[in-house]
């Protein structure tokens, strides 16, 4: 069974590929050699010559060094194989890691962790010896096939043409089953994929199932995915004994019919040529025996091979970002008719979308659902835009790279990994020369206002962090990108009022000349912003100081009613109690302590 399109997975490699049909076909020549200096050597034993005879003494040094070279070649194979395959593995598991971000950051509702793990771990394992074994091994039998063919049939014309057809034909009948085969095999794999599926989900849900009880009842999903699995292995294990044993059947009767033809033909043949008949018949089937082996040995790439081929050919290029120099990067950050879609979904989330950010800070408002968080996302260079035109001073970003590479996001809810809060910050900074403990310090971490210091643990995605914590750490991360823009999307939601003033404001006192982009349900953040944007139904239809807006009666001034404000009047003190003014430049950031997370 030839999977023509798992040959792509060989892209970048095709040297490799090359070197091992060179030298598994320079093997089987070495057999076929073999077989024809034992027939001249059989044949004189026959008429009675000594192993000593000056005819046949050179004969007997070939035939030794063909037994000498033939292991050292096999070893080369091995050597060989080994070093293509672990640099075709680690390429396409860097490719799959690529892919699985993009997604991720594209298409965060695709897919499923253990799915995903199974297929980059597992699945990729699985392609060894599919590449390395049978894929050579389709080349090695064809040319090999059609020499030692030729061979024969000038050996004796009648007996080499019944042995070729034979050897061509009898090996077709077990691919009758390749079709129940290759539907036992895709069961197989996909049980597997859902069993690793379920248990990395329950492993990450084991507190919510203790907490309402259902570890039992999960447990006994899990037991019923494994019964699924076993029982799939060993039907699909039936049915490829069922092939393995026809197929070695099929080979063997060549050699066996060779063999009858032979002893009907009698003394028609010489001696050299009755063994010649005899040894290459065997020679003959002797690459497709190594296929049918190679084809087992490699079976379930077949299965895995395409979600990994499927997975490789979502990577878009390279995932690491590196951020262009602050000094190429000017503001305003202009947007003009930006029009975005989530995949899969029917309408858009973002329509004709217009408006600037300058340097300072910029709230975006607007109510549950009207395409704040998708606008955050677009400049954030992780949702692609349908329409539109982005800018900086005038310089246009035409990819997504070129946004990451200008802007910071912060999400409110951030993925953290294990390891410490120094480590985590330390991820933005990506070995650039950044002041991690005062980063620190800005998001309220070292400084006595939480119990969060840079030796920290964060626990598996920071599980042992309290969810203002969480986002603590991670505007610090984002921070220490040193982006001329950071957009926190709801990333001081679980912060009490007086956290996120004292947070934010020592952002904009530590970054006067970069915008910070608030995506925010929080009017006070809006109140003592320098700009509020209001998204309504995927449209900006305000933008400007928050006092004009409050003057106007729009959309802003209905939230600001909503939300029990009443708009007040420039200069007259009641628009907001809680201001988010930067901290005087004498004072450190971290003046007010003790508030809770």
């Amino acid at each position: 069974m030839i999977h023509l399109r798992l040959l792509r997975l060989w892209h970048g490699h095709r040297g490799s590929l090359a070197g091992l049909v060179a030298v598994g076909v320079t093997i089987s020549l070495a057999w076929a050699a073999q077989a024809l200096l034992l027939s001249h050597l059989f044949a004189a034993l026959l008429r009675g010559t000594s192993l000593v005879d000056a005819d046949v003494a050179p004969a007997l040094a070939a035939l030794a060094a063909v037994l000498l070279v033939r292991p050292a070649l096999a070893l080369v194979r091995a050597a060989v194989a080994h070093r293509a395959m672990d640099a075709v593995k680690r390429d396409l598991r860097s490719r799959a890691f690529a892919a699985l971000i993009e997604r991720s950051a594209t298409r965060p509702g695709d897919g499923r962790s253990g799915g995903d793990q199974a297929t980059v771990v597992d699945g990729v394992e699985n392609l060894d010896a599919y590449l390395s074994s049978y894929v050579p091994q389709l080349a090695v039998t064809g040319i090999v096939f059609a020499g030692v063919g030729t061979a024969l049939v000038l050996v004796d014309p009648l007996i080499g043409t019944v042995a070729v057809l034979a050897a061509a034909l009898l090996p077709l009948a077990p691919r009758l089953w390749d079709r129940v085969l290759a539907k036992r095999g895709g069961d197989h794999w996909e049980a597997y994929q859902d069993l690793h599926a379920e248990f990395v989900d329950s492993m990450h849900g084991m507190t919510t199932l203790v907490a309402f009880g259902q570890e039992q009842r999960r447990e006994r999903e899990l037991a019923a995915a494994s019964d699924t699995l076993l029982r799939r292995t060993l039907r699909q294990l039936s049915v490829s004994l069922v092939e393995s044993g026809l197929s070695q059947f099929a080979l063997l009767a060549v050699p066996a019919l060779v063999l009858v033809l032979v002893a009907a033909r009698g003394e028609q043949l010489g001696g050299f040529a009755v063994f010649a008949a005899l040894l290459l018949s065997i020679e003959l089937v002797r690459p497709l025996r190594e296929l049918s082996a190679a084809w087992h040995a490699g079976y379930l790439g077949t299965f895995s091979g395409p979600p990994v081929l499927d997975l490789v050919a979502a990577d878009r290029g390279r995932c690491d970002v590196l951020p262009v120099d602050r000094a190429d990067v000017a503001l305003p950050l202009v947007v003009e008719g930006l029009r975005a879609r989530h995949p899969g979904a029917k309408t858009d989330a973002v329509t004709e979308a217009t408006f600037r950010i300058d340097a300072g800070l910029t709230a975006v408002v607007g109510p549950t659902g009207a395409g704040k968080s998708s606008i955050a996302a677009v400049l954030a260079g992780v949702l692609p835009a349908e329409a539109g035109d982005i800018s900086f001073g005038g310089r246009r970003a035409d990819t997504a790279e070129d946004l990451r590479a200008r802007v910071a996001l912060v999400a409110q809810d951030p993925a953290l990994f294990t390891g410490d809060v120094r480590s985590e910050i330390a991820l933005g900074a990506a070995g650039r020369a950044v002041d991690l403990a005062a980063v620190a310090a800005r998001s309220g971490i070292g400084t006595g206002e939480t119990a969060l210091a840079l030796d920290t643990a964060l626990g598996d995605g920071g599980s042992v962090l309290s969810g203002g914590q969480r986002q603590r750490v991670a505007i610090a991360r984002g921070d220490a990108q040193q982006r001329r823009v950071l957009v926190l999307d709801e990333a001081t939601s679980a912060l009490d009022p007086a956290s996120e003033a004292r947070l934010i404001g020592a952002l904009r006192a530590a970054h006067p000349d970069d915008a910070i982009v608030a995506v925010t349900h929080r009017l006070a953040v809006a109140e003592a912003a320098d700009r509020v944007i209001v998204v309504v139904g995927g449209r900006v239809v305000e933008a400007d100081d928050p006092r004009v807006l409050r003057a106007r009666d729009g959309a802003y001034a209905r939230l600001l009613a909503a939300e029990g404000r009443e708009p007040a009047r420039e200069g007259d003190g009641s628009a907001d109690d809680t201001t988010l003014e930067a901290p005087d430049s004498d004072a450190p950031a971290h003046a007010s302590q003790g508030a809770p997370v």
